[in-house]
């Protein structure tokens, strides 16, 4: 019912004007922190309704001077450095806290509590503040949220939302917000994966039918009873403790191999329910030491609220994807006929 501009965050209406405007944005996750940084200075009034909190930690986001800019254009190799030396750092402080207790998830922990305290109102410090471990959902980054949420024309409502109307928001309390502007923050189905894709492995079994009791898979990559089919970003890939990029280029780079093996031999190739099996207790049997197991309700986690991560260190999912173990999988003569690669 709402009369203003209203959209999903993925979805941007860029003609909408938000410069002067009441703007309301519902969603505190990574895209709703990004929002409110970026718009809380520009709108005249903008209200944040954040159902849930996060720990959000302050890191600046340095911009290259104009002599970095130069270096790096004159020598290349120093973006791979510098890329490099950021990857260890990553690896060994907030990914090696994310799956393993010890002195790194607490000093996160306590970098997060600190980073709060900068938020000098304790009412507001207080509606800010969550009820779960930092870590046990996806850690937030951002190096202005906190100092943006603290100006006198930013709203943090934590009433819940009885409905919309054409003025705005009306809120549990009977408040209404008066608002120009509504962005649905809201997220993003993230254990859909790939589909609605419409997937048929063998014996006309489909994805939806495999994974009827969550999704799984082997290494990240591969279904068995799906031969040539690859994936990337699939089901326990480190997508808590690791860069969305750096994951890709390892599935990509795994795949490229598996698809060299398919083309040289014409064959197909699946990996056996046994390795997918093998793998899957692997990682249930890690999935404890990790800080995503503490009892909050994240994106994190299947219909049955166990988390899809990849719950080992980031370094060894380079390693287990290095190269196709192939008496892991079911390898067949393709028939030319029927044989497409999937992926």
């Amino acid at each position: 019912d709402f009369a203003g501009a209203c959209f999903h965050s993925a979805r941007w209406d860029h003609d909408v004007r938000l410069d002067d405007q009441r703007i309301g944005v519902i969603g505190t996750g990574s895209t709703g922190v990004q929002i409110t940084t970026a718009l809380a200075g520009v709108a005249e009034r903008f209200t944040l309704f954040a159902r849930t909190p996060h720990w959000v930690l302050s890191l600046p986001n340095l911009s290259y001077t104009p002599l970095g800019r130069v270096l790096h254009r004159r020598v290349p190799r120093l973006g791979e450095v510098a890329h490099r030396g950021w990857q260890w750092v990553f690896e060994h402080t907030m990914s090696h806290a994310a799956t393993r207790p010890g002195w790194r998830r607490r000093l996160v922990g306590a970098l997060c509590r600190a980073c709060l305290r900068t938020v000098r109102d304790p009412d507001l410090r207080a509606r800010l503040t969550p009820t779960d471990d930092p870590l046990c959902k996806r850690l937030i980054i951002s190096g202005g949220f906190y100092r943006e949420v603290q100006r006198d024309t930013v709203d943090v409502v934590t009433d819940d939302i009885a409905r919309v109307v054409p003025e705005g928001v009306v809120t549990a309390d009977g408040t209404l917000h008066e608002l120009d502007v509504l962005v649905l923050a809201t997220g993003f189905h993230a254990q859909r994966f790939m589909r609605p894709m419409a997937i048929t492995g063998r014996d006309g079994v489909t994805l939806d039918d495999a994974w009827a009791d969550g999704p799984h898979g082997y290494r990240t990559v591969a279904m068995p009873g799906f031969p040539n089919f690859f994936m990337l970003q699939g089901p326990h890939s480190p997508a808590g403790n690791q860069s969305f990029i750096q994951t890709a280029e390892t599935q990509a780079d795994y795949v490229v191999r598996c698809v060299e093996v398919v083309g040289e031999r014409g064959v197909t190739m699946a990996p056996t329910r046994e390795a997918t099996d093998a793998f899957n207790a692997a990682v249930a049997d890690e999935m404890p030491n990790t800080a995503w197991v503490g009892g909050c309700d994240s994106w994190y986690l299947d219909a049955s609220g166990v988390p899809t991560l990849w719950p080992f260190l980031a370094h060894e999912h380079r390693t287990a994807l290095a190269d196709p173990r192939l008496e892991d999988y079911e390898v067949r003569a393709a028939d030319r006929q029927q044989a497409v690669l999937v992926g």
